[in-house]
C-alpha cells in the first residue's frame, strides 16, 4: 500500500505544468536560433538590418559627364543610376588604335589606348557628390594590341590624330640669344618643348649646361640631335652609336636623364644610324611641319606656314633664330583655338589618352 512518502500517480507526478514548460523551451530555442541566424548573417552581410545600400539616393541637381555627354543622375538610387549611365556607356566608348606603318613616310604612327566607362566608379562618385555638383565620367583604359615597341628601328614623323595634340622640337646648334623668349613664349601657351642640342654646342659651356638643366626643371624635354650639327651618313654603325652616346652622355651629365628622343642632324637617316639609335634607346624622330625658319624669310612667312598646314599630331620643327619667336607669337594662340595642346615629343608619343580627347567608337 502506498503510504505518504509512496510512489504519486503518474498523472500527478507531471501535474499540468509539463506541457506547457515544453513549449516555453521550444519557443526559446526557436527564438536563439533565429537570433544566431540574423547574428550570422549581418556578420557576412554587415549592411543587413540598416540601410539597404541599393536604396541609397543622389543628390538632387547632381550630373556626371564628359564632353558634350551630360547625364541627370539626381535623386536617382544606386540601380536606377547604373541603369542610366549603361544606356550611354556605348557612346562614351573609345576603341584603341593600334600602331603601324605609314607607307607615305616609311615610319610608325605610335598607337593610343581606348577606354570604357567604368560604371559602377561613376555611380559611387555620384553618391558621395554635393547637390547640384557635376561630376566627371570614370573611365578605364583599353590597352592597344600594337605599340611602338613593336616596331623599335622605325622612325616616327607623327602622331595619332585622336591626341588632340602637336609637339614642338626646338633643335639647338646656335642661337642662345633667342632661346629664353621661345621658352617662355610656349610655357606662357601652357606647353612645353621637346629641346635637342648637339653636344658641340654644350661641350665645355657650364653656362648652356645649367641652361638646359634649368629648362629641363620647367618641364621641357630634353632630346639628342647628335654630336656635329651634320647628317650622320656613316655606314659603320659603331661611328654612328660614338655620336650619339656622346652627346647622350653630355645631355646627362647636364640634367641628370638620359634622353631617349634622338633627332637626326638635318632629318637625315638610314638602316645603319635607325639601328644605332634604337640600340642607344633612343626612338628617332623627324617631323611632319617644318618652319623652315632658319631661312629667315620673315615672320608672317613662318606663322603662316604653320597655321595653314597645322593638324593633330603633328611634330613641328623650330630653330632658335630671331625670328621664331615672334613668329611663336602669331601662331601659338592658333593652336589654342583649334584646341591643339602643346605637349613634348615623348607625350605625344604615349598611348595614353588624356580625358576630353578620342572620338567615338569605330
Amino acid at each position: 500500500m502506498g503510504g505518504f512518502f509512496g510512489d504519486a500517480p503518474p498523472r500527478a507526478r507531471g501535474g499540468t505544468q509539463g506541457p506547457y514548460l515544453r513549449l516555453l523551451l521550444t519557443v526559446m530555442a526557436i527564438v536563439s536560433l533565429a537570433a544566431g541566424l540574423v547574428l550570422g548573417l549581418s556578420t557576412v552581410l554587415p549592411d543587413l538590418g540598416g540601410r539597404d545600400p541599393a536604396r541609397d539616393r543622389i543628390a538632387e541637381g547632381v550630373t556626371v559627364g564628359h564632353g558634350d555627354i551630360w547625364v541627370d543622375l539626381g535623386g536617382l538610387d544606386r540601380y536606377q543610376a547604373t541603369g542610366a549611365l549603361e544606356d550611354v556607356a556605348a557612346d562614351l566608348t573609345v576603341l584603341p588604335r593600334n600602331a603601324y606603318l605609314d607607307r607615305s613616310t616609311g615610319g610608325v604612327v605610335p598607337a593610343v589606348e581606348g577606354r570604357r566607362l567604368d560604371v559602377a566608379a561613376t555611380v559611387a562618385r555620384s553618391l558621395q557628390a554635393a547637390p547640384g555638383e557635376a561630376v566627371p565620367f570614370v573611365f578605364f583604359p583599353v590597352p592597344p594590341a600594337v605599340t611602338l615597341a613593336d616596331f623599335p628601328q622605325a622612325p616616327v614623323f607623327h602622331a595619332d590624330p585622336a591626341k588632340k595634340a602637336v609637339a614642338i622640337i626646338l633643335n639647338i646648334a646656335w642661337g642662345d640669344e633667342h632661346l629664353d623668349l621661345i621658352c617662355r613664349l610656349v610655357e606662357e601657351a601652357g606647353g612645353r618643348l621637346t629641346i635637342c642640342p648637339v653636344g658641340s654646342w654644350l661641350e665645355g659651356s657650364e653656362a648652356r649646361a645649367a641652361w638646359l638643366k634649368e629648362a629641363a626643371a620647367r618641364g621641357h624635354e630634353i632630346g639628342n640631335h647628335g654630336y656635329y650639327n651634320r647628317p650622320m651618313t656613316y655606314t659603320d654603325p659603331q661611328q654612328v652609336r660614338d655620336e650619339i652616346r656622346a652627346a647622350a652622355d653630355l645631355i646627362e651629365k647636364a640634367c641628370g636623364r638620359r634622353p631617349v628622343i634622338f633627332a637626326p642632324p638635318m632629318g637625315e637617316r638610314s638602316g645603319t644610324m635607325l639601328k644605332a639609335a634604337a640600340e642607344e634607346g633612343c626612338r628617332t624622330v623627324i617631323w611632319s611641319l617644318d618652319t623652315v625658319d632658319w631661312r629667315l624669310e620673315g615672320v608672317e612667312v613662318i606663322a603662316r606656314r604653320v597655321v595653314s598646314r597645322v593638324r593633330a599630331g603633328d611634330i613641328i620643327l623650330c630653330h632658335p633664330t630671331p625670328q621664331t619667336g615672334p613668329a611663336m607669337e602669331r601662331f601659338l594662340p592658333v593652336l589654342a583655338e583649334k584646341g591643339l595642346r602643346i605637349v613634348t615629343v615623348s607625350e605625344l608619343l604615349s598611348p595614353a589618352l588624356p580625358d576630353g580627347e578620342g572620338g567615338p567608337a569605330g
